[in-house]
C-alpha cells in the first residue's frame, strides 16, 4: 500500500486499525500483568502450607510485597513518560514483570519469594499510567469511557486465564511450575507492543466534536503542549478540589477491600467449603472474570452515556454500584453452600465495578493533556499502594486474630502445614469473619463517592 501525499501523518499513523491493534495490545499487556497478580491469589493455599506461611504472610505476598514499589516507582515512571517514549517504556515494563513472575517459581522461602513479588511490582510499575495517557491522546472524551474500557477488560481476562491456567498447572506439576509458565507469552506481548506502535503527539484527540476523529484529512497534529506541571502542584490542586478527595477516598477504600477479598477468595472456599484446589481455581475464575467484564462494561461504556446528563454521574455511578454491593457481600460471605454463595459474591462484583472505569476518566477528563499521566498513576499508585498494598494482609492479619479467637492458642497448636480438625475449623472461621469485617470499607466507600457526585454537581452549578 503506498502513502497518499495528500494524506496526513495522523491519517496514516492513528487510524481507526491503528487505534483498535492499539486497544488490543493494551489489553493484552493488562491482561498479562493480571495474570501475574492472580496466580498467587489463587495459589495461596498450596503456597502456605508449602513454605508453611501464616495468613499474614500471604497477604504480604499478595499485597505489600508487589504494591511496594509498583507504587513508589510508579512516579518517576509516570514523570518521564510524560516526557519520554511511552511504547519503549510500556515494552520494556512488561518484559520486566515476566520475567520476575517466572523467578518467583524459584524462590525457596517467604522472603525470596517476596523479593521477586518485589520484582514483578517493578515491572508493572511502567504500564497502567502510560497506557492511559495513550489512551487520552488516541480518543476524543466522549469515547474514553468505552477506551479505558477495554484496557481494564485485561484484568478480567488475565484472572479467567490465570486462575484456570494456574489450577491446571498446579494440580500435575506445582505451583512452582504455574508461576514460571507465565514467562514466556508475555514477553511475546512485550515484543509486540514495541514493534507494531507508536507514541501519538500529546493531545491528538483533544477538542474534537462527537463526530470529528484524529484521522480525517484535515487534521493536523496539535501544538506541543505545555511541560508538565510539577507533581506537587497537581497533588496540591487535588488536595485543594473537595471532588478529587472524594474520589481518591472512596477509590482507596473500595480497592482495599476488593483486593483484600480477591487475595482470600481462594482460600475462603477451600477453607469454608472444603473445595479442592480446581474447584477453587474454577469459582475464582468465574467471579473475577465475570463480575469484572460485566461491572466494567456496564459501569464504562455507561458512564459515556450517562454523564450527558450531568458530570456528577462520574461519581454517583460508582456510589449506587457500591451502596448496591454491600448486602450482597454479607449474604454472600455467610451462606452455608458454596454454590449460591458463589452466585451472591459474583453479582455483588457486577455492581462493585461499577467504581472502576468511571473513576479513572472522571481523573483523566478533569486534569489538562500535559497532566494525564500523572493523574493516572495518582489513581493507580492509591489502588495498588492503599488497595493492594494493604487490604490483604490486613485482612489477613484479622484473619488470623479471629482464627485465634475461635481457638485459643491457634498460632502455637495449628503449626501442620494442613490443618484438621479444629485447627481446620478455626482457620475457616477466621478468614470468613474477616472477609465480613472488610465489608464496611465499602460502605465507607459509597460514601465518599456520595459526596464527590455532590462536589461534581457543585461545580457544575456554579460554572454555568
Amino acid at each position: 500500500m503506498t502513502n497518499d501525499a495528500s494524506t496526513t501523518p495522523s491519517q496514516r499513523h492513528y487510524g481507526p486499525g491503528y487505534r483498535a491493534m492499539l486497544l488490543a495490545l493494551i489489553m493484552l499487556v493488562a491482561a498479562f500483568a493480571y495474570i501475574d497478580r492472580v496466580i498467587v491469589q489463587t495459589l495461596g493455599q498450596p503456597i502456605k502450607e508449602d513454605l508453611g506461611l501464616t495468613d499474614f504472610q500471604l497477604g504480604l505476598l499478595g499485597g505489600l510485597g508487589f504494591a511496594i514499589l509498583y507504587s513508589t516507582l510508579g512516579l518517576p515512571i509516570a514523570r518521564l513518560a510524560e516526557r519520554r517514549d511511552r511504547i519503549t517504556i510500556i515494552s520494556v515494563s512488561v518484559g520486566l514483570f515476566s520475567l520476575m513472575s517466572a523467578l518467583c517459581g524459584l524462590s525457596a522461602n517467604f522472603w525470596q519469594l517476596f523479593l521477586c513479588r518485589i520484582g514483578v511490582g517493578i515491572g508493572e510499575a511502567g504500564v497502567q499510567a502510560p497506557s492511559t495517557s495513550l489512551i487520552g491522546d488516541h480518543f476524543p472524551p466522549h469515547q474514553r469511557g468505552f477506551a479505558i474500557t477495554m484496557m481494564r477488560l485485561g484484568s478480567p481476562l488475565g484472572s479467567f486465564i490465570g486462575a484456570l491456567a494456574a489450577v491446571w498447572i498446579a494440580k500435575d506439576h506445582g505451583w512452582r511450575t504455574a508461576m514460571i509458565a507465565v514467562c514466556g507469552p508475555g514477553l511475546v506481548v512485550a515484543l509486540l507492543f514495541r514493534l507494531l506502535l507508536r507514541d501519538p503527539p500529546r493531545g491528538l484527540s483533544d477538542g474534537l466534536s462527537n463526530g470529528a476523529r484524529p484521522t480525517s484529512k484535515t487534521a493536523t497534529p496539535p501544538p506541543p503542549p505545555p511541560p508538565p506541571p510539577p507533581m506537587g502542584e497537581v497533588m496540591s490542586m487535588m488536595a485543594r478540589k473537595a471532588v478529587f478527595r472524594n474520589l481518591l477516598i472512596g477509590l482507596a477504600l473500595s480497592s482495599m477491600a476488593l483486593y483484600a477479598g480477591g487475595a482470600f477468595t481462594a482460600p475462603f472456599f477451600m477453607r469454608v467449603h472444603d473445595l479442592s484446589i480446581t474447584q477453587a481455581g474454577v469459582y475464582v475464575a468465574i467471579i473475577s472474570s465475570t463480575a469484572a467484564t460485566a461491572g466494567m462494561v456496564l459501569g464504562g461504556v455507561g458512564i459515556d452515556f450517562i454523564a450527558r446528563r450531568g458530570q456528577h454521574w462520574y461519581a454517583l455511578l460508582p456510589f449506587c454500584g457500591i451502596a448496591t454491593s454491600v448486602p450482597l457481600y454479607l449474604i454472600g460471605y455467610s451462606l452455608g453452600s458454596p454454590l449460591p454463595a458463589l452466585v451472591c459474591l459474583t453479582v455483588a462484583g457486577v455492581f462493585l465495578f461499577f467504581y472502576s472505569v468511571p473513576t479513572l476518566v472522571a481523573l483523566q477528563n478533569l486534569v489538562a493533556p500535559n497532566a494525564r499521566t500523572t493523574a493516572a498513576f495518582i489513581y493507580f499508585f492509591i489502588a495498588t499502594l492503599v488497595g493492594v498494598g494493604l487490604g490483604p494482609p490486613i485482612i489477613g492479619l484479622a484473619s488470623d486474630i479471629f482464627a485465634g479467637l475461635a481457638m485459643p492458642g491457634f498460632k502455637s497448636v495449628c503449626t501442620a502445614p494442613r490443618l484438621t480438625g479444629a485447627c481446620a475449623t478455626a482457620s475457616a472461621w477466621g478468614v470468613r469473619h474477616a472477609l465480613l469485617a472488610s465489608i464496611a470499607l465499602y460502605a465507607l466507600a459509597a460514601f465518599h463517592y456520595w459526596r464527590a457526585a455532590c462536589a461534581l454537581k457543585r461545580d457544575a452549578s456554579l460554572s454555568a
